[in-house]
């Protein structure tokens, strides 16, 4: 072993040592995802090399690295870091900035954006296991699956992507009450990926203009549709406006077999040949290791279509958000489950809530009746019904 690799591994015990102290009396599934990453990136560096690791996956790690290594060496006004372009779009600088400190540190480019990666892993994966507080390893793992943060997320946090930091701010701009946390939020996503921004800005107009609309009406299971078709029409707007305006769009079957993949995860079964790498089979397999990436949409269109009508403002801007997007990223040449990643959060918690509050509704129902039922009802039933049937479920449930 070279000593710079002997140094990779160390700093990557270290960092982990760190941080796993930071998380020591959080959910244990956090340090669980600590430990996992520390093992992983090791794996991987030692698989293929501590500078050719940067091409596993995507060569967009090169890229990242490449960037910190120009902030690190402060060649900022040389090059390419001297013109606009370079700062707002190609380097995607909140990412390989937040990495920048590590570095200056002495650790390792690659290992430095890959500890970016992580703790925005674990910010987010402490976000939702507050939102929704659940008991026991199996139950977090649940929430953590079903938002992302599971097999995927733990995937991604082992890569010098950007990915999981564009989780933990899209979810970030979905849930802050305060306009300057959202701002913030928009603007980083902004210069980490401008299409995901104008999805996110185009929903957000489309549901306040909706919620005005239909304030005093309730369309019932016609919403979801509605609202999925608005948004994917808007979606291909914008990009034609954007990107194409000599261009005349053209939508037939195959270009409508596409955009419907992409709620069912299954987008390399439309793709073109010269833009996917492996067989079919391979894609399959990778579904299955990564059944997140297909239980999510799924399982997020279905409750969409069935649950309409009972929507918050969060969840139907979950719904065009990503349908907006996917009206953009179907007209591109990266339409993959990847580019969908950063809006899994909120589809999850979408799924979460109506699973959580059907379930709520049912266990006071249940209660209520066996109340009802009672010869005697005093208020102590009721007191006990509270406590231990509505109260245990509804603690749970933010809509």
């Amino acid at each position: 072993m070279s000593e710079s690799s002997l140094t990779y591994f160390l700093q990557a015990v270290l960092i982990a040592g760190a941080i796993y102290t930071t998380v020591w009396w959080r959910p244990v599934i956090l340090r669980l995802q600590v430990v996992g990453w520390a093992v992983a990136v090791s794996a991987i560096a030692w698989k293929y090399g501590i500078e050719a690791q940067l091409g596993f996956y995507s060569n967009d790690q090169i890229q990242y690295a490449s960037t910190v290594r120009t902030l690190l060496n402060w060649n900022w006004g040389t090059g390419e870091s001297a013109t606009l372009f370079w700062w707002l779009e190609y380097s995607k600088i909140p990412y390989p900035m937040a990495a920048l400190p590590l570095a200056l540190a002495g650790v390792h480019v690659a290992l430095a954006l890959k500890t970016v990666s992580l703790i925005f892993l674990l910010a987010l994966s402490n976000d939702l296991l507050r939102r929704y507080r659940c008991e026991g390893g199996y139950g977090q793992f649940r929430i953590l699956y079903i938002t992302g943060c599971g097999f995927i997320g733990g995937f991604f946090s082992l890569l010098a992507l950007r990915d999981t930091m564009m989780m933990y701010f899209v979810y970030r701009f979905a849930t802050d009450r305060t306009l300057t946390g959202r701002l913030i939020s928009f603007a980083v996503i902004l210069l980490l990926r401008s299409h995901l921004a104008a999805a996110l800005i185009a929903a957000e107009i489309m549901v306040a203009a909706w919620t005005w609309v239909m304030s005093r009406r309730n369309l019932a299971y016609i919403e979801a549709p509605l609202l999925i078709c608005g948004g994917v029409l808007v979606g291909i707007g914008l990009f034609y406006w954007n990107f194409g305006a000599l261009q005349t769009p053209g939508y037939g079957i195959s270009e409508v077999k596409e955009i419907v993949s992409n709620f069912v995860g299954l987008q390399f079964l439309t793709q073109q040949e010269k833009f996917v790498r492996l067989s079919v089979g391979e894609l399959l397999a990778s579904r299955l290791l990564f059944s997140d990436t297909v239980v999510i949409p799924i399982a997020f269109t279905v409750i969409c279509l069935l649950c309409g009508g009972i929507f918050t403002y969060r969840h139907r801007l979950a719904l065009v958000a990503f349908s907006v997007y996917i009206g953009i990223v179907t007209n591109t040449d990266f339409n993959s489950f990847r580019q969908n990643i950063p809006l899994m959060p909120l589809m999850g918690m979408l799924i979460l809530d109506i699973y959580r509050s059907r379930e709520s509704r049912k266990l006071g129902m249940r209660a209520s009746g066996e109340l009802g039922n009672s010869p005697n009802p005093t208020v102590a039933d009721g007191r006990h019904w509270y406590k231990h049937a509505g109260y245990r479920a509804a603690r749970n449930v933010r809509l």
